[in-house]
């Protein structure tokens, strides 16, 4: 198999690296290949798609999907979900890329500090993701590492909420009928990957204020790694396993 990690990171950004190790190692021995291409070095182009089996897209560190500066970058990777989808290609976005799904499938996105999280919270399966092959074997409420302020605003049309809570209703949805889903949180990080990511982005995130930003790195919570199965899953899922 055959993977795209779309990124969405500045050009010396070391969190590249950083987002690209993190994903293979939660593909452990799977027999896959993962070709990365970053939306904010090159314009994203339905040409990415040649030969690709599945699609991830990636978190961002500091820019968000509905600001009009992230037009000129933004419009290309909309581009490039229309030919994911009209290819009938499966795949995972992942907090950015969640967002960027959920507002081409026409649902606001909506930047609130009431409505973001930062750390290891708790998540809620629905009815629907409680009997979603993506999620069997899950507890009803399992923990996942999250960082965001940005939140899709409601299920899409066409789409299936699989995983909630309190602060953030859309926590997971899946495209009915395709074998793309989507999530808030970052399935792709373990709790101690999620503290150095945020510590890398601690200027941005915390005006650089050191005791704060290791208070709020502190959030999350190494072993709670549950959701680390999830991007396996979604493989193995377009894998028919």
């Amino acid at each position: 198999m055959n993977i795209l990690l779309v990124q969405i990171r500045d050009r010396d950004d070391p969190m590249l690296a950083h987002e690209l190790a993190c994903v293979r190692a939660r593909l452990g021995d799977r027999r896959v290949s993962v070709v990365a291409r970053n939306a904010l070095a090159e314009s994203a182009s339905v040409e990415w798609l040649a030969g690709v089996d599945l699609v991830l897209i990636g978190g961002s560190g500091d820019y968000s999907v509905h600001h009009p500066s992230s037009r000129p970058w933004v419009d290309p990777l909309r581009r490039m979900l229309d030919g994911v989808f009209e290819a009938g290609l499966p795949g995972l976005g992942i907090c950015f890329g969640h967002q960027l799904l959920g507002m081409h499938l026409g649902q606001p996105v909506r930047t609130d500090p009431r409505r973001g999280e930062i750390g290891t919270v708790e998540v809620e399966l629905t009815a629907v993701g409680r009997a979603s092959r993506k999620y069997l074997g899950f507890e009803a409420r399992f923990r996942v590492h999250s960082g965001h302020s940005d939140h899709v605003d409601g299920t899409p049309s066409g789409c299936d909420l699989l995983v909630t809570n309190a602060t953030c209703e859309t926590q997971a949805f899946g495209v009915r009928g395709t074998g793309f889903y989507s999530v808030q949180f970052h399935p792709d990080l373990s709790g101690q990957e999620a503290r150095d990511r945020f510590l890398a982005y601690r200027r941005v995130l915390d005006d650089g204020s050191g005791a704060a930003a290791l208070e709020k790195a502190s959030r999350f919570e190494p072993g709670a790694d549950a959701s680390c199965a999830i991007i396996g899953r979604v493989v193995d899922l377009a894998l028919g396993a």
